[in-house]
């Protein structure tokens, strides 16, 4: 039997997606969609989309909308998708490969909130995801296939995405990068202190400064912080997801000041609550 990335190949629809960010001054992002699959004769028969992009998006975003666009090519390509006893999404993305089956059985089933009642980041996409995966006429299962070096497929639809990037057409995916704050004070940077202390913040908007580097506007919501409500900036290097709330530890560098560590992501429904009582 012939396979196809680990995976049997002569009765499978085989779809591989890739997502595509740059969130610099290209402020660019897009999907690549290669279909792969066996004809009546045993030939191998491929298929390549890459639609107009959008002008933001963040990589999981672009990661999600590729199955998305990869099921919804299939279905405007085959008009019978019976000759095929299931399809494979193959993607390189982790965050894809390990939240599809969440996504699917278990977070629609607890509101779409995930570990200690957190409502789930890209909530939109997952459950348009989900819509075309119910209405496929044949079974849909996501695989994981290391990036670009090893698949000729997944270098295919990694080509593609680059493609769909360069013609941003489309207005961004998500509506804004920025929360509303729960703060009623002005940003001032700096005014926060920066001495390496343990502090509990929530972000309130994301900018990509440069390679492997964000700047983030947050707001302080200890109660028992001396800075309580203050609004100010803080860079790390790894990307962080707009209204998440987390106990962090600063640097010393009053200069440019950084997370040195995240310590614990918090719940936001608590920390809310914990911010009302003290404002009242």
């Amino acid at each position: 039997m012939k396979t196809l990335d680990g995976i049997p190949f002569d009765d499978s629809l085989n779809i591989y997606t890739d997502g595509s960010s740059f969130p610099g001054k290209k402020r660019a992002a897009g999907v690549g969609v290669h279909l792969v699959w066996m004809d009546e004769t045993g030939a191998e028969k491929t298929h390549d989309y890459a639609p107009t992009g959008w002008q933001s998006a963040t990589i999981d975003e672009m990661e999600i909308e590729a199955c998305t666009v990869g099921l919804m090519e299939a279905l405007q390509l085959f008009s019978d998708l019976s000759q095929f006893r299931r399809a494979f999404i193959f993607t390189d993305s982790m965050y894809v490969k390990d939240n599809f089956v969440r996504a699917m059985n278990i977070w629609p089933q607890q509101g779409w909130k995930g570990a200690r009642g957190v409502r789930v980041e890209n909530v939109e996409l997952w459950k348009r995801l989900r819509k075309v995966v119910e209405s496929f006429p044949i079974r849909v299962d996501v695989k994981w296939v290391k990036g670009h070096k090893t698949s000729v497929h997944n270098r295919a639809a990694d080509k593609l995405a680059k493609q769909s990037a360069a013609m941003p057409f489309n207005k961004p995916l998500s509506v804004s990068q920025t929360a509303m704050k729960w703060s009623d004070q002005k940003t001032d940077r700096g005014c926060v202190p920066v001495r390496g202390q343990n502090i509990k913040i929530r972000i309130v908007s994301t900018e990509f400064k440069s390679r492997g580097d964000y700047e983030y506007r947050y707001e302080v919501i200890d109660p028992n912080d001396p800075s309580f409500k203050a609004v100010d900036f803080v860079r790390f290097h790894q990307p962080l997801s707009r209204h998440k709330c987390l106990l962090i530890r600063l640097n010393a560098d009053r200069a440019i000041p950084r997370i040195a560590e995240v310590i614990e992501e918090l719940d936001p429904a608590l920390m809310r609550d914990a911010w009302h009582n003290r404002a009242v």
